[in-house]
């Protein structure tokens, strides 16, 4: 397991309710969106308590698991907290419905 994997298993009670709001999250974006996700439209939905290292360890868990798909397409990645808001990431697609964390 590399330190994604760890982040996105984190068994901790807070951590675990944080990935089903992210996991959440991610399908209330795909669904008013055609099926694309991107961070952007997806971190306003975050409750604020959820700790914000999750946020890309669950989409990097749901891409290597083969549910989001990298469309080839970019967006700036938005957020005001970090000098990362012009940076571009990546636009996903939703390519199935995203199963139980624990059957990830």
């Amino acid at each position: 397991m590399d330190a994604i994997d760890i982040t996105a298993a984190d068994w901790r009670p807070s951590r675990v309710s944080a990935r089903a709001a992210i996991r959440a999250a991610v399908e209330v974006v795909a669904g008013s969106h055609d099926g694309l996700v991107h961070i952007a439209d997806v971190r306003p939905l975050i409750p604020k308590w959820a700790d914000p290292h999750q946020v890309g360890a669950v989409v990097c868990a749901l891409v290597r698991q083969g549910v989001l798909e990298h469309t080839g397409d970019y967006r700036p990645n938005g957020g005001g907290k970090s000098r990362n808001a012009l940076k571009p990431a990546a636009v996903y697609r939703l390519t199935r419905p995203i199963p139980a964390e624990d059957a990830a």
